[in-house]
């Protein structure tokens, strides 16, 4: 068996975007004498998420569920790689696993994977015994491995095709899901706890500047909420109407309200503690002039997020009279 080294794009911080993708290089089985085994492709399919789901169950995780869109891309890829000749993530004209899930309608905020197989010189069809085969090989790959076994994927797609006269088979696993922000994320956080673990990530960076802590202040952290994307989160910064979110006496309270905005994709379906600090250190690094501006006392805080990966964060900070 020859197994190419696989490689592997992670969540990334990038302006006010966190963007995540994953995609594994090729996998390479030869052929090997086997009774052909046959079935049609929903048995295929079947079997294909049995064995990753047995893999998944090995390893502690939740299984994943069919999906249509994911079964249809996988396919399509798989057709079209065995007509034209050809084996990699991009067709020739650069389309990626990425372009075919939005083209067939995926949310641009979740991550999305893919694992290629091809086999030269086995049996025509393929029958379940091939794709246990596949899997197999994949599972001893590392950067496939790596794939099957991704926290934060919940849905699976499968393809396969093969061609009679050359007796090619080439195989497409392809995966997606809201992502998540890492092992060390936690449990997900309710509103105020949000708005309680950004109060201590801007206090410690506040207390290393030698500046006091911010308080926190519920007009403050009502107007944040009120001003993220209807949704809960999108990918797009949201335009802040500061005025209309701090009517009356609320915003009379204030002699200046600063605002800092931050998005990201992939990156789990629920809001946590994690994503806090994420948020807070992005922010330090581009305006940390804001967050630790003595002259600014109060701070609200909401973090929302739409369930399939996009989270948007809005920390208003204010200078009371």
């Amino acid at each position: 068996m020859t197994v190419p080294t696989a490689q592997l794009r992670p969540a990334t911080l990038a302006g006010t975007l966190l963007a995540a993708t994953l995609l594994a290089v090729p996998l390479v089985l030869p052929a090997t004498a086997q009774d052909v085994a046959t079935g049609d492709l929903p048995a295929l399919r079947a079997e294909a998420l049995a064995e990753v789901n047995a893999s998944r169950e090995e390893a502690g995780l939740a299984p994943l569920e069919p999906g249509d869109t994911l079964d249809a891309i996988a396919q399509g890829h798989a057709e079209d790689m065995l007509a034209r000749d050809y084996f990699a993530h991009a067709s020739p004209e650069g389309e990626t696993v990425g372009d075919r899930f939005r083209a067939a309608g995926g949310a641009t905020s979740e991550i999305v994977a893919e694992n290629l197989g091809v086999c030269e010189g086995c049996p025509v069809p393929p029958g379940e015994d091939r794709v246990e085969a596949m899997h197999r090989g994949w599972m001893e790959s590392p950067g496939h491995r790596a794939n099957i076994l991704r926290e934060g994927l919940t849905r699976f797609g499968f393809g396969i095709a093969a061609d009679p006269a050359s007796r090619r088979t080439l195989a497409v696993q392809t995966f997606a899901g809201p992502g998540g922000p890492g092992e060390a994320a936690g449990d997900p956080l309710d509103p105020q706890s949000g708005v309680d673990a950004a109060g201590e990530t801007i206090g410690a960076l506040r207390e290393a500047a030698g500046v006091p802590p911010l308080q926190a202040d519920a007009a403050l952290t009502a107007a944040a909420s009120d001003l993220l994307p209807d949704g809960g989160a999108s990918l797009e910064p949201p335009a802040l109407d500061l005025g209309a979110a701090l009517r009356g006496e609320a915003g009379a309270r204030f002699a200046q309200v600063r605002a800092l905005v931050a998005t990201c994709s992939g990156c789990g379906a629920e809001p946590t503690r994690d994503d806090v600090e994420r948020f807070v250190e992005q922010w330090s690094e581009n305006r940390r002039d804001i967050l630790v501006d003595a002259d600014l006392d109060r701070y609200g805080f909401a973090l929302g997020a739409d369930g399939r990966g996009a989270k948007t964060a809005i920390l208003l900070l204010a200078q009371s009279r």
